[in-house]
């Protein structure tokens, strides 16, 4: 039975991710065919690929929670612009320790999500309604606080540390660990995926929506007060406006979406993962085959809607491809 236990584990994981496996093969290959020197395959890119994962992966798995239970949510650029502002500003004005800073940044996001969570129960208005109201109101906050300079903490090394190797991945490491545990083990993970399933006959059979709900949110808090430091750490923040932070958001999505397809062989951390990785190689195999960025916007997305539109018609394509065969036949 154990021997059984870990086959089954083993096959989880290879279909997981084998999708950004054979993409990193055909990037390479399609790099290879331009000719010259190929950097794509080169110790460097991978850990290029593997530290621009580690943001956008913790972005990804705080856009994909509530995604998961049908709520679209627009606001976690905006919560890790205003949290780095502020945090950043308030350790390096009162010469805080990283661990300060960490809790702190925790601390801010989740007062800030769970904020955005009460405003939904409040007015009860789908979620891409209330998002885009709290972005517009914390991305105004972000221009007024600190006379609107924003915050440069990549400047102090010791504050930055987290964002580079290989401290970048253990907190990658930690944060799926913790998540997976969350949704595998605890009543909240079983309400959640109820919820997503279902959420009429969730709540019939005693699940506490509204309570799923903030606890959703202070997940997402913790996320992306992680995620808002990580970022802080890497360039400067300045403060945003016109929906610019939106932006955070949209370049995770592939990532999400790709991701939540892959969880279903195994579960949404390691799904997000291959998804995170998988539109990292995609990304880099472009750039590094010299595309123009606008382009490679272009073809990512391309990428992403036939990608969507293959898996979420996979039952329909199998069907008609059976037909056919007993057609030739």
């Amino acid at each position: 039975m154990m021997k059984t236990g870990w086959k089954r584990q083993a096959v989880s994981w290879i279909q997981t991710f084998i999708f950004p496996v054979v993409l990193w093969i055909v990037m390479d290959l399609i790099v290879m065919s331009k000719g010259g020197n190929n950097i794509f395959a080169t110790m460097t890119s991978v850990q290029d690929i593997f530290q621009s994962s580690v943001l956008q992966g913790l972005v990804a798995i705080a856009v994909a929670l509530p995604l998961s239970g049908g709520r679209w949510d627009f606001a976690p650029g905006a919560i890790m612009v205003l949290t780095g502002i502020i945090a950043g500003n308030l350790a390096i004005r009162y010469q805080w320790g990283i661990g300060m800073l960490v809790l702190m940044s925790i601390l801010i996001a989740v007062l800030l999500a769970l904020f955005e969570g009460m405003a939904y129960i409040v007015f009860r208005v789908p979620t891409m309604i209330v998002s885009l109201g709290i972005v517009m109101l914390y991305e105004a906050v972000s221009g007024l606080i600190f006379d609107g300079a924003g915050v440069r903490l990549f400047m102090y090394e010791e504050l930055a540390v987290l964002a580079r190797q290989p401290y970048c991945y253990i907190v990658l490491v930690i944060v799926l660990a913790a998540f997976w545990a969350l949704m595998k083990y605890t009543k909240f993970g079983f309400d959640t995926r109820s919820l997503g399933n279902n959420a009429l006959l969730a709540v019939n059979n005693g699940v506490s929506e509204k309570k799923t709900i903030m606890l959703t949110y202070l997940v997402v808090g913790i996320l992306l007060g992680i995620a808002s430091l990580i970022n802080a750490s890497k360039a400067v923040i300045a403060p945003a406006s016109n929906l610019s932070s939106a932006t955070l958001m949209f370049s995770s999505m592939g990532a999400v979406l790709v991701g939540l397809y892959l969880s279903r062989f195994s579960n949404m951390a390691l799904g997000i993962l291959a998804g995170t990785l998988s539109m990292s190689i995609f990304s880099k195999g472009l750039t590094v085959y010299g595309l123009p960025g606008s382009l490679n916007n272009i073809i990512l997305g391309i990428f992403i809607v036939v990608f969507m539109g293959i898996t979420t018609n996979m039952e329909y394509l199998k069907r008609k491809l059976r037909r056919n065969k007993m057609q030739e036949a």
